[in-house]
């Protein structure tokens, strides 16, 4: 089987057997912000964060060379169920982003009242960590409270995108 030592001391040169592979499916993410910690137990899916530089070219006869320039983190999506009873996640989520701006009066409110930190971890088979992301500045730039379907007998969920100043892996 390529890619796998299938006997101890044969069957070729690839990774050993015996190294464990993270699962998308053993993470958690917590947030020091508005977002109840129960309301962070109903959550469906996650991303880790993403980096990108934006490239200075700089041109030279017939050819352009590129550089590192400013650097970015780009949002980060969150699904959660929305659980009818306590913890009533549109509630929570609907408060934080009511913590970004004052939906009656349209005013958005001072920066230190809505940034917050958040830890995405990824868990090992027992559970601790083994890769963490500390997320700093983190705000709901987006809301979804997703579509009502007579036809359909989905679970609904809400999904709130996050946008971050920094992220450090751990």
């Amino acid at each position: 089987m390529p890619g796998f030592n299938v006997v101890s001391g044969g069957g070729g040169s690839g990774p050993s057997n015996t190294i464990e592979v993270r699962r998308a499916h053993r993470w958690m993410f917590e947030t020091l912000g508005p977002v109840a910690p129960n309301v962070l137990l109903l959550l469906q899916s996650a991303q880790r964060p993403s980096f990108s530089f934006e490239e200075p070219e700089m041109h030279h006869n017939q050819e352009k060379v590129y550089f590192a320039g400013k650097q970015s983190w780009e949002p980060v999506s969150l699904v959660w169920y929305d659980g009818e009873q306590s913890p009533d996640v549109s509630q929570a989520i609907y408060n934080w982003l009511e913590s970004v701006v004052d939906i009656g009066s349209a005013n958005v409110a001072p920066v230190g009242t809505y940034k917050t930190e958040a830890t995405l971890s990824v868990l090992d088979g027992a559970g601790m960590p083994n890769e963490q992301w500390g997320m700093y500045g983190v705000w709901p730039q987006a809301v979804n409270f997703q579509e009502l379907n007579y036809t359909s007998t989905d679970l609904m969920t809400v999904e709130a995108t996050l946008r971050y100043d920094r992220a450090r892996r751990l």
